[in-house]
């Protein structure tokens, strides 16, 4: 924890874990008019992925409902937000393609993160400013060919037009808003898709388009991903795992027309990690047949792989098939450390699907660093794969994601 974020904390209750307290006091501090999470915070990625999501203290719960059975979804109703949980995300992932050859991937992620319960209006202040929210967003941009990698994050209150979530409603289609990046859908789709994607900061700038694609699906036992034994410790999950998406990215003055296929992943929750788990790796990968892989290995204090790791498999045609601990093997194959002496990570994985479900594939970043130097510090990637399925040969691109790694060595 850096002990200096606390030094300016105006306000901090006293009944918060001192990491969480720490972690959310950065947070009010950067998002009193919208600013860098790092001048509040310190340090960039000074706090863990299981300092922010593993808290279970009674008072950190209080007032919020917890995932404890499956959700019954309505859409486009739960594409919007669900304030009864204290924390909740949209996430996009792409690979897209340029005419003259030129590769990216794009990475745009929105948190809703709630600072207080909010009862029925009740204890809200009328002031313009006053928040029970922050909006934190990440985007990253991966220049394949150019071998660089940029990412930024903004956060602001949700209040006096800085930053929230709209919608879906009839009179109001799905937007999500933070500073200057925003996630808006079309008056004329169906409350949520088409969604356009708007970020840039100081080498990049992207203006995209998702498009209704493959059908959306229910992870975990129909929408409840559970990750500890202990009731609540899940989240309400669901995926739309291959979408169109087209628009314009700008690296360094550079525009580039690009189309590709972009991962959409919807969590909501009030407590997730257990306490001995310190954080995952996360594969979103499409392959080449029209079939999608999802696989999470949840990770222990102690370096092993936790019993509640899960992912899914699905179809060409959509049908899902939950893989759970014995299906999967997630194997490192090379290590990757930040050049500033930061976190180790896997550089290279195997994965080897067993039974029903059998395939052997080898996922490769891109590029070895693409690793976000934000408040949470973690990477997160384009990557290629290749390999078998079910016999045949397979190959295909995705996304991965590896937390909870700084000041550990990777496996």
């Amino acid at each position: 924890m850096n002990t200096n974020s606390l030094s300016r904390c105006p306000v901090m209750a006293p009944s918060l874990g001192r990491a969480r307290g720490a972690w959310l006091c950065a947070l009010l501090a950067a998002a009193a008019c919208g600013g860098d999470v790092r001048d509040a915070a310190g340090e960039a990625g000074t706090l863990g992925v299981a300092e922010v999501l593993g808290s279970t203290a009674a008072a950190d719960l209080a007032g919020f409902a917890r995932a404890t059975s499956s959700p019954q979804l309505e859409f486009p109703r739960d594409h919007g937000a669900h304030r009864d949980y204290r924390t909740e995300w949209w996430y996009v992932t792409a690979n897209l393609d340029a005419a003259d050859g030129a590769r990216f991937g794009v990475q745009l992620v929105f948190f809703r993160q709630a600072l207080a319960k909010r009862v029925d209006g009740a204890g809200e202040r009328a002031a313009s400013l006053a928040a029970g929210e922050v909006i934190l967003a990440h985007a990253a941009v991966t220049d394949v060919r150019g071998r660089r990698f940029f990412a930024e994050e903004r956060l602001a209150r949700a209040a006096g037009g800085l930053g929230g979530v709209q919608g879906p409603s009839p009179s109001q289609p799905f937007e999500v808003v933070c500073a200057d990046w925003s996630a808006r859908a079309a008056a004329s789709g169906d409350g949520f898709l088409p969604l356009a994607l708007q970020a840039g900061g100081e080498h990049f700038a992207f203006a995209l388009e998702l498009q209704p694609g493959k059908p959306l699906v229910l992870q975990g036992d129909r929408g409840l991903s559970q990750k500890s034994s202990e009731p609540g410790n899940a989240s309400n999950y669901y995926s739309l795992t291959r979408l169109p998406i087209g628009g314009e990215i700008t690296v360094d003055g550079a525009r580039h027309a690009v189309r590709g296929e972009a991962w959409v992943d919807r969590e909501w929750s009030t407590s997730a990690l257990g306490a001995e788990q310190v954080g995952w790796d996360w594969f979103s990968l499409q392959l080449d047949d029209g079939c999608e892989l999802m696989w999470y290995r949840l990770r222990r204090r102690d370096g092993s792989v936790d019993p509640w790791s899960r992912g899914s498999f699905v179809a060409r045609d959509g049908t899902l098939t939950p893989l759970g601990p014995n299906d999967v093997d997630a194997e490192p194959l090379d290590r990757w450390r930040a050049a500033d002496g930061g976190a180790e990570y896997p550089a290279m994985w195997r994965l080897r699907g067993r039974g029903a479900m059998p395939f052997d594939l080898e996922v490769v970043p891109v590029l070895p660093d693409q690793e976000l130097r934000v408040l949470v510090r973690y990477w997160e990637g384009a990557v290629d794969v290749r390999g078998t399925r079910a016999g045949e040969a397979v190959s295909g691109r995705g996304y991965l994601e590896m937390t909870g790694y700084a000041g550990r060595r990777s496996p």
